[in-house]
């Protein structure tokens, strides 16, 4: 498997990846809040690596969609 092949995988992955876990991040009412916020975290470390590793900004703009996702999924002492 050459490396473009290799990148193209990896950002397919990344992509279907990361906007399922935005919407779970974002749908899981009152449920675990720990569990939502590392929906939202481990995938965003996920592309900063790769974006890293790669230097493509499809990496980049899907940890911009999940930096933005984080203020609705950041826990509140209310909730």
């Amino acid at each position: 498997m050459n490396e473009e092949t290799l990148l193209f995988l990896l950002t397919t992955v990344m992509e279907l990846g990361t906007l399922v876990c935005a919407y779970l991040g974002l749908r899981l009412f009152r449920k675990n809040k720990w569990l939502r916020f590392a929906l939202i975290v481990v995938p965003l470390l996920l592309n900063a690596l790769l974006y890293i590793i790669y230097r493509t900004t499809p990496f980049f703009y899907l940890g911009v969609i999940l930096l933005l996702c984080i203020p609705f999924v950041w826990p509140r002492k209310s909730a």
